[in-house]
């Protein structure tokens, strides 16, 4: 495919002073990091007594999702460990949806990349995709539970809470969607986002509350990162606390660290790598401001005109889940992209995840890629405000012209390094100014 699409692009000529240098910035997020891991975890679970309905001899199914939460080896093996101290036996199972491709065999090797194995945590991973319907709400929507967790004698959850990549509420991404969406598998995460966005909305809270009511889902620990993908709070929530004014907080105390680009509007964003380590949606979508969901309109803030991608990260597995959310691509991007399971991961969502899977215009190499952008925006390229960034979690650095830079330096936490050049190989790949990181 790939040859195939150079042979009708390769003759494209979209050229554009490009700068010669950018500037280096430089920006300092808060949220102090807890330092000992599995001590706060074994905290959040004595002070709650989430536990003391555990008997020696039960067996409790650890809820585990495939977001790259930081110290997510630490933070499972630190439950396993407190379950065991009620003389129960704990086991894994994957509460992810429809990532991993929807099945066992993905499933497993998403944790694996995330550093979840046998090993790490101290204990079996169970993995079926099989699952049992649990409930319907009055509106239709039924609710699954895999079976590997329906069978165990109560269910723990361990999720991260943050900010939804596709829609905006009191309650997003945390325990409360895990619990119905993760925890369903690939039938519970399609027949929920069937209902599209307001169906997150307005369904969430009711179905999560059915859920709970009707399933042996104990309670589960909440983890909160800053913008430096540091954990910076752990609680363990009782059941009938998902959805609820503690899960609230804990979001709101999520969006307070998240990371952010402090300057627009932009006209050229450069992500280097996009992928599902980074985000649900391989760019977040709050920090790029562009949600591709129908009938949503984009953010205020930042406001840009051209997203480039380069590269997808090793980590992603070739799921390119947000590729649709860039307007162009290098064509060696097409070489990492395995379709089937970005397709499996992105129309699991259905129409939410229609634009996320488009494919962007394609271009035979980075430099030509960010001549075309430059081509696209509204002014002379020579005056073009450009962003470049690793991606959209690693924004305590970047590099811009010289035009962004003065705004950059005038906001808070913010400050200004060197020049460094904007050089390319003779592919036309780009080298710096990622190689001076």
């Amino acid at each position: 495919m790939i040859d195939s699409l150079l042979t009708h692009i390769q003759d494209l000529d979209f050229q554009a002073p490009l700068p010669t240098s950018l500037v280096q910035g430089y920006q300092t997020f808060p949220g102090v990091p807890i330092e000992s891991i599995g001590r706060e975890v074994q905290a959040a679970l004595g002070t709650s007594h989430l536990l003391e309905s555990v008997q020696p001899g039960q067996s409790v199914a650890i809820g585990v999702g495939s977001r790259g939460l930081a110290n997510l080896p630490a933070l499972t093996r630190a439950i396993v460990e407190a379950v065991r101290t009620r003389q129960a036996h704990p086991f894994i199972v994957p509460a992810m949806g429809s990532h991993g491709g929807g099945t066992t065999t993905g499933q497993r090797q998403v944790l694996a990349q995330l550093g979840v194995t046998c090993d790490t945590v101290g204990t079996e991973i169970r993995a079926a995709m099989e699952v049992k319907c649990t409930g319907c709400l009055p509106e239709g929507l039924a609710l699954y539970q895999g079976l590997d967790s329906a069978q165990a004698d109560h269910t723990l959850l361990l999720g991260r809470v943050k900010p939804h990549t596709s829609f905006h509420s009191n309650i997003e991404s945390g325990l409360a969607k895990m619990s119905v969406i993760g925890l369903g598998k690939m039938v519970g995460a399609q027949t929920f986002h069937s209902f599209g966005v307001q169906g997150f909305v307005s369904l969430l809270t009711p179905a999560t509350r059915m859920q709970v009511a009707r399933t042996n889902i104990l309670g589960g620990i909440a983890v909160v990162e800053n913008a430096r993908e540091e954990t910076i709070a752990i609680a363990a929530l009782a059941a009938d606390e998902f959805a609820g004014p503690r899960e609230e907080a804990l979001l709101e105390l999520a969006r307070d660290h998240m990371p952010r680009i402090p300057v627009s509007p932009i006209d050229v964003l450069v992500v280097r790598q996009l992928g599902k380590n980074i985000s649900g949606t391989g760019m977040d979508t709050n920090v790029i401001g562009r949600y591709g969901v129908p009938d949503q309109p984009d953010a205020d803030w930042p406001r840009i005109t051209v997203v480039a991608v380069l590269s997808l990260t090793p980590d992603t597995k070739g799921n390119a889940n947000g590729l649709g959310l860039a307007n162009v691509i290098p064509a060696r991007v097409l070489q990492d992209v395995n379709w089937q399971i970005t397709y499996t991961n992105s129309l699991t969502a259905g129409v939410m995840g229609l634009r996320k899977a488009a494919l962007p215009v394609v271009m035979p190499s980075d430099r030509q890629a960010l001549e075309l952008a430059l081509r696209c925006i509204q002014r002379p390229p020579e005056q073009a405000r450009i962003l470049m960034i690793e991606d959209t979690l690693s924004l305590s650095h970047a590099w811009m012209t010289q035009n962004l830079a003065t705004e950059w330096e005038c906001q808070p936490e913010s400050s200004l390094g060197t020049c460094v050049p904007l050089s390319f190989d003779e592919a036309g790949t780009m080298i710096t100014p990622w190689s001076l990181t």
